[in-house]
C-alpha cells in the first residue's frame, strides 16, 4: 500500500515537473521549486520540481513527509488492535491464539448433601366458632333438682343458662303432659326468651337410690327433641343427707355433661329482635361469646325437618356485629344482601 501511495505521488510530481519544464508557467509568482520527494526512487529524475506556490502556503506537507505520516497512521491501526472504521468499514480485529481458545472448564465441585424441600404449611380447615346456647330448665316435677342442675352446666360452660323462675312462671300455665305440649312450649319460650335449648328435667320416681334422673332436651326454634339424656341416683345411706346430695349431685353433672356435648352438635342461631334504619338487633352478645367485626349469615323463614329439627330458610345476607345491648345482646349492619327483617334468624353455617 505504501508502494501505490508513493507511486501516485511521484506520477503527479512527475507531471507537475513536465508542466514547468514545457513552459507552462505563465510567472515565477505562481510556482514555486521544491526538492523532489521521489528522487531516490528514480536514477534519472530531476532533484528538485515546480509546483504551485498554494500548496507550499497552505501547509500541505511535501511528498516524504507525507509518506511518512500515512505510514505511521497506519502502523497505529494495526498495533492498538482497536476495531477501527475507515469510510464506514470496520477494520478486522486480531484476536490471539489464547483469546480464542475455548474457555477451560473448572474442575466439578464436590456433590453437596441434597437439601430438602422446605415444609409445606399445614392448612386446617376454618372451624365455625362456637356460640354458647340460651338454655332454659323447665323441672316437670317438684324435686327442687332446677337450680344445682343449673350450677352443673354452667360450671361446664355449656350454654347461657337463663334464670329458671322466668320459665317456672310461663311452666305454670302451660300443659306439659304431652310430647307435643312440651314441644309446643320450648318453641314459646324462644321466642320470648330466645331459648336454643330447653331441658325438661324430670325425676318421675323421686330421688331415692337407684331411681333415675332425666333431661329432655329440645331445640326452641321448632321445639324437636334432640335427646333424653338419663342418670341413674347411685346408692347412699338413706339417713345421711351429706351422701344424698352427693350423689344426687354426681347424676345431674352426668346429664350436664350430655347437654355440654349435644350443644356441641347442634346447630346455632340468633334472632333478629329490632330493626332500626340500618341497625340490626339480635339477641345474642358477650355472654353468647360473640365479638366485634364478627359476620352472621342472615336467613329468613325456615321449617322443621321431623325426627331431624329445625333447618333456616334462604340465606338472605351478611350481618356484621358492630356494638353490644347489655350483658347479652348486639346490634349489627347488613354488609351484603337484603335488609333484615324482625324474626329473621342469624348463624354461622
Amino acid at each position: 500500500m505504501i508502494n501505490r501511495a508513493a507511486l501516485m505521488i511521484f506520477s503527479f510530481c512527475f507531471l507537475a515537473g513536465c508542466a514547468a519544464n514545457q513552459g507552462a508557467i505563465s510567472s515565477s509568482g505562481e510556482y514555486v521549486e521544491i526538492e523532489n520527494p521521489a528522487f531516490t526512487m528514480s536514477p534519472g529524475a530531476s532533484p528538485t520540481i515546480w509546483v504551485p506556490r498554494s500548496y507550499v502556503d497552505s501547509g500541505i506537507p511535501r511528498g516524504g513527509e507525507l509518506l511518512e505520516k500515512g505510514y505511521e497512521s497506519v502502523r497505529g491501526k494495526l498495533s492498538d488492535g482497536a476495531r477501527q472504521t475507515v469510510a464506514g468499514v470496520p477494520e478486522p480485529v486480531t484476536v490471539s491464539p489464547v483469546a480464542s481458545a475455548a474457555p477451560s472448564v473448572p474442575a466439578a465441585a464436590p456433590a453437596s448433601p441434597p437439601v430438602a424441600p422446605p415444609a409445606r404449611p399445614v392448612v386446617k380447615a376454618a372451624e365455625a366458632p362456637f356460640f354458647k346456647s340460651r338454655i332454659l330448665i323447665i323441672e316437670t316435677e317438684k324435686n327442687e333438682l332446677s337450680a344445682r342442675f343449673g350450677e352443673a352446666l354452667k360450671r361446664l360452660s355449656a350454654g347461657t343458662v337463663l334464670d329458671s323462675a322466668q320459665a317456672a312462671f310461663v311452666a305454670r300455665y302451660a300443659s306439659l303432659g304431652t310430647p307435643a305440649e312440651r314441644s309446643a312450649l320450648a318453641v314459646k319460650l324462644q321466642e320470648d326468651f330466645g331459648a336454643g335449648l330447653v331441658i325438661f328435667l324430670s325425676a318421675p320416681n323421686g330421688t331415692l337410690p337407684g331411681k333415675s334422673v332425666n333431661a329432655e332436651v329440645r331445640e326452641g326454634y321448632g321445639g324437636t327433641l334432640l335427646r333424653k339424656l338419663v342418670e341413674v341416683i347411685s346408692p347412699y345411706p338413706v339417713n345421711d343427707a351429706n351422701k344424698r346430695d352427693a350423689a344426687i349431685m354426681s347424676s345431674l353433672r352426668g346429664l350436664a355433661a350430655g347437654v355440654k356435648e349435644l350443644a356441641g352438635l347442634a346447630p346455632w342461631y340468633g334472632k333478629v329482635v329490632s330493626v332500626e334504619g340500618e341497625r340490626v338487633y339480635i339477641n345474642a352478645g358477650k355472654e353468647t361469646g360473640i365479638e366485634t367485626g364478627r359476620t352472621l349469615n342472615l336467613y329468613r323463614a325456615g321449617k322443621v325437618v321431623e325426627k331431624l329439627g329445625f333447618a333456616p330458610g334462604t340465606k338472605v345476607g351478611i350481618v356484621e356485629i358492630t356494638g353490644f345491648v347489655g350483658t347479652d345482646g348486639s346490634f349489627g349492619i347488613v354488609r351484603q344482601g337484603e335488609k333484615a327483617r324482625a324474626s329473621d334468624l342469624v348463624g354461622t353455617e
